[in-house]
């Protein structure tokens, strides 16, 4: 009975030390079934993932987004907005309109609330007349900035969202205002509560709370989206362009951004929107992790080298660690190195002297550029300095121009001499001429 318990013991010990030792394999992408999809990490600026993701859709209410960067860039938090009866009008019943009043005042700040959390189309029309006088003028300022922020397939039409042929954007002109906008702390803020409550108005004596749209955020509405790691950013849906998101989540110092075009609600009930974003969001943070490309201490390369009092070589190194959000399971043995080297090298050299540059390549990607150092120093030897310097002088420019000065004083030289000769021989001459007579 003894034997047998430590034959299963050393069982369980070589199972374990197996599974310790087998490769961890890349996580899969997951299967998206929605129209469009692209996943990013912000500290990284990689791209982690994309469907689709230029293909022009139409964005719903994650307009809004824009909506409000343009808003608060041109606007001020302290401003009272006044509702006008033209910020309602048009705007479907069903819509996600139902609750500002002609002529009613409400803060800068709580109309942004109610814009981004609750979605309210009125809210936007509302900003946009504040801000630039009118919404046609206001949605010129919002195809300005998507112009400034690189989006190359993107056209506003309005700032809500509303159905509209000549309203379109790409899922990666969505990461790109996404990306700028929740640099903006206000923003930031804003999209990642789960309910909000804005103050009385002139025409509302009391208080109201609003639950957010992202199910992401909460457990109130959808219970199985609730995402805990979330923090925002903006939902949208119209029959056109169906159910839409626009996540952000945090885990330690990397964020990641998603962006969902097209999805569809299942006869289930399931919103694909939210469960491919969940499940994009999953590969993000199980799929990637920060790893080391290379050591400040791996050798690059060998290098000759001149001068030196016991060496012909010297072995150069990155001047630092790269690390690089890579996927799980990366081989650092696949990483490419293409790198220069200084032409010339002679001793005396600095341990950590810049001697050439190496990029770093993996999975066709580049991941950074570093200069290749020397691994430590290098005395120079004053004899072979001394004849080095010797030899570099006869071979030098200077010494050819002396030697052709020196040679051309000779020519001269030589020519006077020849002229001052033919010169004598000729005053002989002549006065050998007057000594017969």
């Amino acid at each position: 009975m003894l034997k047998l318990k430590r034959l299963k013991t050393l069982t369980c010990l070589l199972l374990v030390l197996a599974a310790l030792l087998m490769p961890v394999c890349a996580a899969e992408p997951p299967a998206i079934t929605s129209a469009a999809a692209i996943l990013y990490e912000v500290k990284s600026d990689e791209i982690l993932f994309e469907y689709n993701a230029d293909v022009q859709r139409y964005p719903a209410s994650t307009t809004k987004l824009m909506t409000a960067v343009v808003a608060l860039e041109n606007g001020n938090l302290t401003d009272t907005v006044t509702v006008s009866q033209s910020a309602l009008d048009g705007l479907p019943e069903r819509g996600s309109s139902v609750f500002l009043i002609a002529g009613e005042e409400m803060s800068f700040s709580d109309m942004l609330n109610y814009l981004l959390v609750a979605s309210g189309n009125d809210a936007a029309n509302a900003l946009a007349e504040h801000v630039a006088g009118s919404v046609d003028n206001f949605v010129a300022m919002m195809n300005e900035k998507a112009a400034e922020l690189g989006c190359t397939g993107t056209h506003f039409a309005n700032p809500h969202g509303l159905h509209d042929e000549n309203h379109y954007t790409t899922a990666r002109d969505l990461l790109y205002i996404a990306r700028y906008a929740m640099q903006n702390p206000t923003i930031a803020e804003i999209v990642a509560k789960p309910q909000i409550e804005l103050a009385p108005t002139n025409k509302h004596a009391e208080s109201t709370t609003l639950t957010t749209t992202n199910h992401l955020l909460t457990r109130i509405r959808r219970s199985e989206y609730y995402y805990p790691s979330a923090i925002g950013i903006k939902t949208g849906f119209t029959t056109p362009a169906g159910n839409c998101l626009i996540a952000a989540a945090q885990n330690d110092d990397l964020t990641y951004i998603s962006v969902v075009l097209g999805g569809t609600e299942t006869e289930d009930g399931e919103i694909t929107s939210f469960s491919e974003t969940i499940a994009l969001l999953d590969y993000a943070q199980d799929g990637f992790a920060v790893q080391q490309l290379v050591k400040s201490s791996d050798p690059i390369t060998e290098v000759p080298i001149r001068l030196a009092t016991d060496r012909d070589t010297l072995v150069l190194t990155p001047e630092s660690d790269l690390s690089a959000l890579l996927p799980v399971g990366f081989d650092p043995s696949e990483v490419t190195v293409d790198f220069t080297t200084d032409e010339d090298i002679c001793a005396p050299i600095t341990q950590g002297q810049a001697l050439g540059q190496a990029t770093f390549t993996y999975n066709g990607k580049e991941y950074g550029t570093l200069n290749l150092v020397a691994s430590d120093d290098v005395e120079r030897s004053q004899a072979l300095y001394i004849v080095d310097r010797v030899t570099s002088f006869f071979g030098s420019t200077a010494f050819r121009i002396v030697v052709a000065a020196v040679l051309a004083l000779i020519v001269l030289f030589v020519v006077w001499l020849f002229i001052m000769r033919a010169r004598n021989k000729r005053r002989r001459r002549v006065r050998g001429r007057y000594r017969r007579r």
